[in-house]
């Protein structure tokens, strides 16, 4: 990873670990002097959540944090190396996707005494449901999250002209390996969603809204979202991305919506990759 871009995703990471830091602290004392319960606020309820859940999200946050401390910096003078996609890689991507959701899921339920259908409210709306809208909200969506990139990009050429899409994304472009593409499109329209959510949305957002409340753990969760993705001309349509889906969730305070909603939207990009190859993000 090129110098500016780990600068950038470094700082920002410690960013988003002090805002969580020093958020909860500063929340905890404000509600020593003004007792009031953050869960009686919209419809997610994150009541049920305690102090051990807030320091799995906190070593979640220290282990990205340390994670970029350890990426190697490309030298400038060199030229960066194309992401290949295997469908080795592919593959192994999704078990480690499943196996960090699983866990977190045998953590709740066995180790909390929760049961996570109920902690995400995935039973409050059906699929059908979710799906009509998940539909109606996806025009928007698109305007929304792409306008902003499209900002982005235009702002960011200016003194960033080099700045390339993800490396996902340059993969899947240039790859000819169809059986590799169709798995990564498995992943990204159904299996991403549904970690992603689950570990971001679902339990992430709820701890936060527990020991803060809901507005400042949107924006911290949502940011952290952002990072995992590691690119830095996508921090910000990601990050309004996830502030959507946080929106959606307490909407009808079921995970489903958000759920639907994020595999709508990788859905599309992958279809505009694949239709359009040229175009970039």
């Amino acid at each position: 990873m090129d110098a500016p871009t780990l600068g950038v995703l470094r700082d920002t990471a410690l960013l988003a670990w002090l805002a969580l830091l020093f958020g909860v602290i500063c929340y905890q004392m404000l509600r020593l002097l003004l007792p009031r319960s953050a869960t009686s606020v919209g419809r997610v309820q994150a009541g049920a959540y305690l102090s051990t859940d807030a320091v799995i999200v906190a070593a979640i946050a220290i282990l990205l944090l340390g994670g970029l401390q350890g990426v190697a910096v490309t030298p400038a003078d060199s030229p960066k190396a194309p992401t290949e996609l295997t469908l080795a890689g592919t593959l192994a991507g999704i078990v480690v996707q499943l196996g960090i959701c699983v866990g977190l899921l045998i953590y709740l339920r066995f180790m909390r005494g929760l049961s996570p259908a109920d902690l995400f409210g995935l039973r409050r709306i059906g699929l059908f449901k979710a799906l009509g809208l998940g539909m109606l909200m996806f025009i928007p969506m698109l305007v929304l999250v792409n306008g902003s990139a499209y900002g982005m990009h235009e702002w960011m050429k200016g003194f960033w002209p080099d700045l390339g899409g993800q490396d996902v994304a340059e993969a899947f472009r240039s790859s000819k390996d169809h059986t590799a593409k169709v798995m990564l499109a498995i992943s990204a329209a159904i299996i991403a969603p549904l970690v992603e959510e689950t570990i971001f949305r679902g339990f992430i957002y709820g701890v936060l809204k527990r020991y803060t409340d809901g507005i400042y753990a949107a924006l911290c969760s949502s940011l952290l979202f952002a990072l995992v993705h590691l690119h830095v001309g996508t921090l910000f349509p990601l990050a309004l991305l996830a502030l959507l889906f946080c929106a959606m969730y307490e909407m009808t305070g079921s995970l489903l919506l958000p759920m639907v909603m994020h595999g709508l939207f990788n859905a599309s990009s992958l279809i505009v990759m694949a239709l359009f190859p040229e175009l970039q993000p």
